[in-house]
């Protein structure tokens, strides 16, 4: 690790010194006792106000919180943003997932060829009460509530301050998990060589779908099935290009 005093520092994607994050972290404060309290009333702040995405994560947590929607590395980093500006010590725990079966059921067939095989996802880590407790508010709760009866990876999480609320994964789609991590900004810089270009902008629109699809499904099959007849309909031209390249697109 790191010296201590690192995991309170500004850096170029965790700008804390933003005048909107100030803001939000004096709002966030008003009735927290402590430094607990008003880390957990950040997590839930993150989680249900910032939408969860895929893809586009070289965002500032400015950035993140100005557009109110980002990856699992975005809405992160603006948590530990805010932790750090309210002078909590906050970092992040980065793991090496298989991609394609860490997003579980909800990823759907038509989508599932363009998930890499290895993927990285980030959440936070915060030290309180003498030791570093992970908290992970990548999964907004509207998606959690419409997918997480058939998705395991959705389960709802929520945090007291006191233990571990950590990502619903099976153990064998974890490859590695670092944690703590002072300083992801060479991470955040890096483009992505899957999630990019016509089939990131559907990924997308099926994740703002699922959120918001309130019919019962019995797995990600009959999800893609509502979703295409959802994608012709509102995107018509998304759909037949997305045909096209899926043709060329091999099975991993």
């Amino acid at each position: 690790m790191e010296n201590i005093e690192d995991f309170l520092k500004e850096t170029k994607f965790c700008d804390f010194s933003d005048k909107g994050i100030k803001n939000l972290v004096a709002k966030i404060d008003e009735g927290c006792k402590d430094d607990r309290e008003f880390a957990v009333a950040a997590f839930y702040w993150v989680r249900d106000n910032i939408l969860y995405s895929v893809g586009n994560w070289q965002r500032k947590a400015s950035e993140t919180l100005t557009e109110k929607i980002g990856t699992c590395t975005n809405k992160s980093n603006l948590l530990v943003a805010l932790l750090r500006y309210r002078k909590i010590l906050a970092g992040y725990g980065v793991m090496k997932v298989h991609g394609q079966r860490y997003f579980g059921p909800i990823a759907i067939p038509m989508l599932r060829k363009f998930i890499g095989n290895i993927s990285t996802h980030t959440y936070t880590v915060i030290f309180l009460n003498g030791k570093w407790i992970k908290c992970d508010p990548s999964d907004d709760k509207k998606i959690c509530e419409n997918t997480s009866y058939f998705n395991h990876t959705t389960k709802l999480l929520d945090w007291n301050g006191y233990e571990d609320a950590a990502l619903n994964l099976k153990k064998e789609d974890i490859i590695d998990d670092k944690f703590p991590v002072e300083n992801i900004d060479p991470w955040m810089e890096k483009k992505s060589k899957n999630a990019k270009g016509l089939a990131l902008k559907i990924a997308n629109i099926y994740i703002d779908f699922a959120r918001n699809n309130t019919k019962k499904v019995s797995g990600a099959e009959e999800l893609e099935v509502l979703f295409k007849k959802y994608l012709r309909k509102k995107y018509p031209v998304y759909f037949y290009l997305f045909k096209i390249i899926s043709l060329g697109k091999p099975e991993k």
